[in-house]
């Protein structure tokens, strides 16, 4: 027969791992946290950081990623997450903020409340800031790793689906027969390079590395090309952060100016129930999406393409005073 150890005893014999985890990683007063499945919201807390050293308050940030952050001089320190250091952090009277700008509709598990600000404004305003914000993520490059990013002249980076992410959205997707119809179109006059993981739709690409590179190594391809096409997520963010154009497929389930940024060719179709926020179910057989044609597309990565390369517009939001809730 097992007995079950009384609570206080449990606690305190996790007290040797907590002062070894303090020793170790400290005890910042502020620290970003969004969980171990996220990859694009961690990029985005980025904007956090930055806006908040700015402003002289900068947060540690709590990630399962600490690649993301590798030459960042934002965070005052990148720390793994730890379930009991961070409700120790909490009980010492550290402000661990959790940026989550959706939220679940309580009529329909299905759907996503969407924030009424672009999502950085959002993840900014939560973090308690206040004033104008950029709309942009961050991510450092060294110059040798975006030359070995750069694998053709003409370069256009590529992504057939979201489907193998942690979290896919079946509301994103656009098909792998309309993405291989843009590969065919384009590849006449670009080098295409296909990223993703190794089980996504293989596209017709002089080069694939499905599954074959890191996250900063896919930072680094995207650095180096003349436009990304892909579907909204955290690609597009990661583009963004290296100053890579982007067409993006959006469909109708959210709106660019609220999870897209104006530098790129954003496709959306505007049907009577868009944005709807939801992420797998549809009664209209998505239909904002099916309007989308890969012609559009391709005419749309072949102009960014001809654009010379350059840092981007950055977007900005004016947040208000006031509390976050």
């Amino acid at each position: 027969m097992t007995v079950a150890r009384p609570a206080w005893l449990r606690r305190s014999s996790l007290l040797p791992r907590l002062a070894g985890q303090f020793l170790r990683w400290g005890a910042p007063r502020r620290a970003l946290l969004f969980g171990p499945l996220s990859l694009g919201d961690d990029l985005l807390c980025t904007a956090v950081l930055r806006e908040a050293r700015r402003r002289g308050t900068p947060f540690a940030m709590l990630t399962a990623r600490p690649e993301l952050f590798a030459g960042n001089p934002d965070p005052s320190r990148v720390l793994p997450i730890d379930d009991y250091y961070v409700a120790a952090l909490r009980r010492t009277g550290a402000r661990v903020v959790q940026p989550y700008y959706t939220t679940r509709d309580p009529a329909n598990p299905d759907r996503h409340l969407l924030p009424p600000r672009h999502i950085v404004a959002e993840m900014c305003r939560l973090a308690g800031l206040t004033g104008r914000v950029a709309l942009r993520p961050y991510l450092q490059l060294s110059a040798e790793e975006v030359a070995r990013g750069r694998l053709h002249p003409r370069q256009i980076a590529i992504h057939s689906t979201g489907a193998g992410a942690a979290i896919p959205y079946a509301n994103k997707e656009w098909g792998a027969a309309n993405f291989t119809a843009v590969a065919r179109m384009l590849a006449p006059d670009f080098h295409l390079v296909q990223l993703g993981r190794a089980g996504d739709p293989a596209l017709p690409v002089a080069t694939d590395l499905r599954g074959r590179t890191s996250l900063r190594e896919t930072a680094a391809v995207l650095a180096s090309s003349d436009a990304f096409v892909g579907l909204e997520g955290f690609l597009v963010h990661l583009a963004r952060a290296v100053e890579c154009r982007a067409v993006v497929v959006f469909g109708g389930r959210a709106r660019p100016d609220t999870f897209g940024y104006t530098c790129n060719r954003n496709l959306v179709t505007a049907v009577s129930c868009s944005p709807c926020g939801l992420v797998n179910t549809c009664d209209r057989a998505r239909e904002c999406l099916s309007r989308i044609e890969p012609p559009e597309v391709a005419a749309a990565a072949r102009e960014l393409a001809r654009l010379p390369r350059a840092p981007l517009p950055v977007d900005t939001a004016d947040l208000p005073s006031g509390p976050a809730s």
